[in-house]
């Protein structure tokens, strides 16, 4: 009988010491969870390994009584030409406190972030019972590819408002790309117009609109803005009125060069010519009959063949009876220059009375953008031969 009484008082002794070590125990694991504020697992920042971003959104969980009870964010863009494919993050002591508290996935994990996929990183007590505390929806972006600043000449124009000598407002004839970056515009006033007292009206897309008169003048090197409000400028032979738009930080540019001339550059001092009588058997050969005289405000040449119109009498198989041709200097006419218009009557026709109308076609010296630009020039010339 005492027996049983002692094995009792053993097993309700061991049963005893068993509820205070559990009771310890609990009271351990839940002073050490009071004791962590969860604000301090919050991550400060979110690098990723190798790749530097270009901006990062961080939203915060929501904590209510020291318990998380919303996701945080995490929102990284990073540039575009990044993959997004085989991503690590490279969080440090300084983003979390590592002694405290672990992040999972961890920074050995490479990750993919295409087509939109967002992970979840959870941050855990790194003591005590490691539950899982915070967590942060991590996405990362490219950013969209830089877009090359436009730079477009949109306008340049003599308003007659501005222009009050000009019949109406002269707006752009012609545009013609001279290289890459290089443009040639084309502007025709009336005859007698005053070249050196223009005022142009100027639009353009780009950050800067720069100008200048000195052809030697590299682009980039173009550095006097082109001034706001009404400033007349002189287009005059042999000037030259270059346009520089460049972009926000002036290391690329449009560069566009101002041509101003007249409609019809050519003028024939006596549009209606006859020639001596031409004896049938023997060419005629008539020098300076008339001149054609540069009125225009460019160097000019031929832009092509002289041509024929009004032709009389008709002959079959087409043939000129009278050809016409124009003296041209070495170097082309300057403005204010004139040259000999010469006419050759053939010694195969019969006699006869022949007429003819021969168009002169010009272009700027050098300058293949002004093909087909200018009014042609015409002199009519009459010729007789006789037996």
């Amino acid at each position: 009988m005492r027996r049983i009484i002692k094995l009792q008082s053993i097993g309700i002794i061991s049963l005893m010491m068993l509820l205070i070590i559990s009771c310890d125990s609990s009271d351990e694991n839940t002073s050490s969870n009071q004791e962590v504020n969860i604000e301090e697992a919050k991550l400060s920042d979110f690098p990723l390994f190798a790749i530097q971003h270009t901006a990062i959104e961080i939203i915060d969980p929501e904590i209510e009584g020291n318990k998380e009870v919303a996701y945080g964010e995490i929102k990284i863009t990073v540039p575009s030409s990044v993959s997004l494919d085989n991503i690590a993050a490279s969080i440090t002591s300084e983003e979390l406190n590592l002694s405290k508290f672990s992040i999972s996935p961890g920074n050995d994990a490479a990750l993919s972030f295409e087509d939109g996929k967002a992970h979840v990183y959870t941050i855990s007590l790194t003591t005590g019972s490691k539950e899982a505390i915070l967590h942060y929806n991590v996405s990362i972006v490219k950013e969209l590819p830089p877009v090359p600043e436009t730079l477009k000449l949109t306008g340049f124009t003599f308003e007659k408002s501005k222009n009050p000598d000009l019949p109406n407002d002269i707006i752009i004839s012609k545009r013609a790309d001279v290289n890459v970056g290089y443009e040639r515009i084309y502007l025709l006033v009336p005859v007698g117009t005053d070249f050196t007292n223009l005022v142009p009206t100027v639009s353009y897309e780009g950050s800067n609109l720069y100008y200048s008169q000195d052809a030697s003048m590299s682009p980039i090197d173009m550095d006097v803005k082109f001034p706001e409000g009404d400033v007349s400028f002189d287009f005059k032979y042999p000037k030259r009125f270059f346009l520089v738009i460049k972009d926000e930080d002036n290391d690329k540019t449009q560069l566009i060069d101002v041509v101003v001339d007249v409609t019809n550059p050519v003028r024939i001092e006596t549009a209606s010519v006859t020639t001596p009588d031409v004896t049938e058997g023997t060419t005629g050969n008539f020098t300076a009959l008339t001149k054609w005289v540069n009125q225009g405000n460019h160097k000019i040449n031929f832009q092509k063949a002289t041509t024929y119109e009004d032709i009389s009498p008709v002959i079959t198989p087409p043939a000129n009876v009278i050809t016409v041709n124009r003296t041209l200097p070495g170097g082309g006419l300057l403005p204010g220059e004139s040259a000999d218009v010469n006419v050759q009557v053939s010694q195969y026709f019969p006699e006869g009375t022949y007429k003819t109308t021969a168009v002169f076609y010009t272009k700027i010296f050098q300058d293949n953008g002004s093909d087909d630009l200018f009014e042609s020039a015409k002199v009519m010339v009459t010729s007789k031969i006789i037996k």
